[in-house]
C-alpha cells in the first residue's frame, strides 16, 4: 500500500510552471492545508529552489551534521527528495534548516554514487534504496508508508516527478494555483510527459487572491 498522493503546483494559465513569479505564501499555504505527512520533490526542482531563491550558499555548519530528534507531537511534514544522481551533495543543510519540515528523506537507486550515500551517512540523512537506475517511485511510496508511517503525501515537484505519478496511477488529486497570466511557449509546461489522457473530477474551486484560483481535482483512472 502506497500513501495517498496529491499533486500540487502554481500554474500560468498556458500550463508553464516556469516564466512567473509564484506566490510562495499562497502556494505553500495552500500545500499544508492538506496536512502532508511528506512533501515530495525532484532533484532539480530542489535545485531549482535553491538557485531562484539564494544569492550565495550558507556554509555548512557543526550543528548541521545532526539530524532533528523525533517529536511525536510535531506535525510538521518531512521532506522527501528523489535524487539518485546525488545532485544535492552539499546543499541538503539547506533543507535540513527549513521551518516548515521536520526531517528530510532522500530516495536514491542501486546506481546512486557512493560518495553520496557516504555523505548521507556522515551527515545521518535517511535515504531509501529503491530502483536499479532511477529511483522507482511506486517502491519508494510504499517504504515511505512501511517504515516511516507516511500516509499522506504532497508532490511539490516539477514536470517528469508528477507525469510518473500520473503514468503510474500513483497520484489521487491535482491541485493547482491558476495564476492569472500567460506565460508564452518557451517556458516548460507542467503536463508536457503525460502520453495519455486522464478524466478528473472537479472537487474544490476557491478564488483565493490576485487573480489566483485554486482548483482540485480527483483523478479517474
Amino acid at each position: 500500500m502506497i500513501p495517498k498522493v496529491v499533486i500540487h503546483n502554481s500554474l500560468s494559465l498556458d500550463n508553464a510552471f516556469t516564466g512567473f513569479d509564484i506566490d510562495l505564501e499562497t502556494h505553500y499555504g495552500k500545500l499544508l492545508e492538506f496536512e502532508p505527512d511528506a512533501v515530495l520533490a525532484g532533484s532539480a526542482t530542489a535545485r531549482s529552489g535553491i538557485d531562484n531563491y539564494l544569492d550565495e550558499i550558507p556554509v555548512e555548519e557543526e550543528s548541521d551534521f545532526i539530524r532533528p530528534v523525533r517529536d511525536p507531537s510535531d506535525r510538521r511534514p518531512v521532506e522527501v527528495i528523489a535524487d539518485s544522481r546525488g545532485q544535492l551533495k552539499d546543499l541538503l543543510h539547506l533543507f535540513r534548516r527549513l521551518e516548515y519540515v521536520k526531517d528530510v528523506i532522500i530516495l536514491v537507486s542501486k546506481k546512486t554514487p557512493k560518495d553520496y550515500l557516504e555523505y548521507l551517512r556522515e551527515r545521518d540523512y535517511p535515504y531509501i534504496v529503491s530502483g536499479s537506475d532511477h529511483v522507482d517511485i511506486k517502491g519508494a511510496l510504499e517504504r515511505l508508508r512501511q517504515e516511516y508511517e507516511i500516509k499522506m503525501i504532497v508532490s511539490d515537484g516539477g514536470a517528469r516527478l508528477n507525469s510518473i505519478l500520473i503514468r503510474d496511477k500513483l497520484a489521487d488529486e491535482i491541485s493547482l494555483l491558476v495564476n492569472p497570466l500567460i506565460a508564452g511557449n518557451r517556458e516548460r509546461k507542467f503536463f508536457e510527459g503525460i502520453d495519455s489522457g486522464v478524466n478528473l473530477k472537479l472537487v474544490v474551486v476557491e478564488q483565493v487572491k490576485n487573480g489566483i484560483v485554486h482548483l482540485v481535482y480527483k483523478i479517474s483512472y
